[in-house]
C-alpha cells in the first residue's frame, strides 16, 4: 500500500471510527446511569415542553450530566432531555412528581443542588440545580 492510499485510509476511517466511540460510550453512559431503566418506564416522544431550559447540569446516578440537560416542569410531571449530540440511548423522560421523593437542598461543588429520589422502577437519585424546579415543596 503507498503512502497516499493509507494517508487516505486514516482519514477516511479516522472520523468514522470518533463516531462509533461516541455513540458507544454515550449508549454506556445512559445504561450505566440508569437513564435507559427510567426509560422503561417513563420514556415520551420528543420534544418536551418548549419551556425546558438547556445547558443544565446534574447527575443520575454516578454519572454527570454537565450542560446538556434540558429541564421542564409543570404541576404534574418533571420532563428531562439532553441535547441532540447525547441522544444515543438517552429518551426523553416525562416523571410524574407522584413518583419522585425531594430531598433537602445543598451544596455540591459549589451549586445548591437538590436530589429527588425517583422511586420506581427501581430508587434512582438525580441531582439538579435548585434553580430549574419549582419552588414549593422544597
Amino acid at each position: 500500500m503507498n503512502e497516499t492510499a493509507l494517508t487516505m485510509l486514516i482519514v477516511i476511517l479516522a472520523p468514522l471510527g470518533f463516531v462509533a466511540f461516541w455513540c458507544i460510550t454515550i449508549w454506556i453512559v445512559a445504561l450505566a446511569s440508569g437513564w435507559r431503566r427510567l426509560a422503561q418506564a417513563y420514556a415520551v416522544p420528543r420534544p418536551i415542553p418548549d419551556s425546558a431550559r438547556g445547558g443544565v447540569s446534574g447527575m443520575l446516578g454516578w454519572a454527570g450530566y454537565n450542560h446538556v440537560l434540558r429541564v421542564a416542569h409543570n404541576d404534574r410531571y418533571l420532563f428531562l432531555d439532553v441535547m441532540w449530540p447525547f441522544r444515543i440511548g438517552h429518551s426523553a423522560l416525562r416523571i410524574p412528581w407522584t413518583a419522585i421523593q425531594l430531598g433537602a437542598e445543598s451544596s455540591w461543588f459549589f451549586k445548591r443542588m437538590v436530589p429527588l429520589t425517583i422511586k420506581q422502577p427501581s430508587p434512582t437519585v438525580l441531582r439538579l440545580p435548585a434553580s430549574v424546579l419549582p419552588a414549593t415543596g422544597r
